[in-house]
């Protein structure tokens, strides 16, 4: 009778954890706007003066769609549907400041634009923009540090790619 009680505790408890924990996570079928079997990543229009900026968030989406593994990837001419996206700005600002007023850290930011569309028909599935920014530090208190802590530009910009490559995803999925 104690294993019973204890099998069928074990069935309701595995029963929970599947409801309300990886089944919050699994893409429910039918969900994914109809007839989109696939999808397709155009080069990204660079509009900064940042060389080279476009070919990374290229490769930082289609990296990501992969390892999301959301929809098959095609190219631009057979998909069902087609990412577009435009960077439109790319700035440094400063961030903070040390006891002598020198800055100390910088801030990255980015501002895209994309539209998710329907082909061969151009039907628009979604559009929209996103913004993202990363720190790094100052050439003066990245001297300071060891090479294991510094933070440069370029790691800041590769963080920044990583995280509004990310939101780009989960935007064109929250609604599935």
């Amino acid at each position: 009778m104690a294993f019973k009680v204890k099998f069928t505790t074990f069935l309701l408890l595995v029963t929970h954890l599947f409801f309300t924990g990886c089944g919050i996570y699994s893409v429910r079928s039918g969900t994914i706007p109809p007839g989109i079997k696939s999808i397709a990543v155009e080069d990204v229009l660079n509009e900064t003066a940042e060389f080279g900026l476009g070919k990374e968030l290229t490769a930082a989406l289609i990296s990501r769609i992969l390892s999301e593994n959301i929809l098959p990837l095609s190219e631009p001419q057979a998909a069902h549907s087609v990412i577009r996206t435009r960077i439109t700005r790319i700035s440094d600002d400063p961030h903070t400041f040390d006891e002598t007023e020198t800055v100390k850290e910088y801030k990255v930011s980015l501002t895209l634009q994309f539209e998710w569309v329907a082909t061969p028909e151009e039907r628009e599935l979604m559009s929209g923009s996103l913004s993202q920014w990363s720190i790094y530090y100052s050439d003066n208190y990245n001297n300071q540090l060891s090479s294991g802590d510094q933070i440069v530009r370029e790691d800041a910009i590769e963080d920044v790619l990583d995280k509004i490559s990310q939101d780009l995803i989960e935007k064109l999925t929250s609604d599935w």
